[in-house]
């Protein structure tokens, strides 16, 4: 009897894989598209599809390309979900990765066989990763073991496992676009870096001339009324 919730957890996990907003499994067979969410979309089509009446996406960059980040969290009074969050983001207003974590709650006792056999049903046989680590985007970074990968010509759904908790997630992303949106991150750095000492010396500058334009205010007041 001890091995019945993970089972339990295990096709309750298989189950909500397959079903977002009442689709079906039929449209969920390329590793460009996690449930209701494609790669490609725009900010309004996932903030549609994840319930978020008006997205407001954070722009991580805004130049020389423009790169922004949406957080999903589930509802814990809602339908119990395996997922327990979604980091989404957008290169030039369209969707190139998705950093899925899934609610360690739910996926207790799982192993990595368990969690691929149920992505296996969705997009077909994974294969072995080409890098046993990689970077995993949730509101920060961190390093992430990678245990299986389902690839197309333009995209890669990779399943990892987290250094804290023992817990699981997915990392979805654009093979064409994703790379293109670090180098714009990149080069966002540089220019910013680049750019630093200037700004420094305008700031410096405009707080100077906001004290001699608050003193030039008080001057004018306090001069008539001075008594010596």
């Amino acid at each position: 009897m001890s091995f019945r919730p993970a089972v339990f957890v295990l096709s309750s996990l298989l189950t909500s894989a397959l079903l977002l907003h009442g689709a079906d499994a039929v449209t969920r067979n390329s590793p460009s598209r996690y449930r209701a969410f494609q790669l490609g979309g725009s900010i309004a089509d996932v903030g549609k599809e994840a319930g978020i009446a008006s997205p407001e996406a954070k722009v991580i960059s805004s130049r020389p390309e423009r790169v922004e980040e949406l957080n999903w969290r589930s509802d814990p009074s809602s339908t119990p979900d395996s997922v327990q969050k979604i980091l989404f983001r957008f290169y030039n207003g369209a969707l190139f990765e998705m950093a899925i974590s899934y609610d360690p709650s739910r996926t207790g006792g799982l192993t990595d066989a368990d969690l691929t056999e149920a992505l296996d049903v969705i997009y077909g046989p994974g294969s072995a990763p080409i890098a046993k680590e990689m970077a995993f985007n949730s509101g920060y970074s961190s390093t992430v073991r990678a245990i299986t990968q389902w690839d197309d010509p333009q995209s890669r759904m990779t399943l990892v496992g987290f250094p804290y908790g023992g817990g699981f997630g997915l990392v979805v992303s654009s093979t064409r676009d994703e790379p293109l949106a670090q180098r714009a991150l990149l080069e966002s750095k540089r220019l910013d870096q680049l750019e630093a000492p200037q700004k420094e010396l305008d700031l410096r500058a405009k707080q100077a001339a906001d004290t001699e334009a608050k003193d030039e205010k008080s001057r004018v007041v306090n001069k008539p009324e001075f008594r010596p």
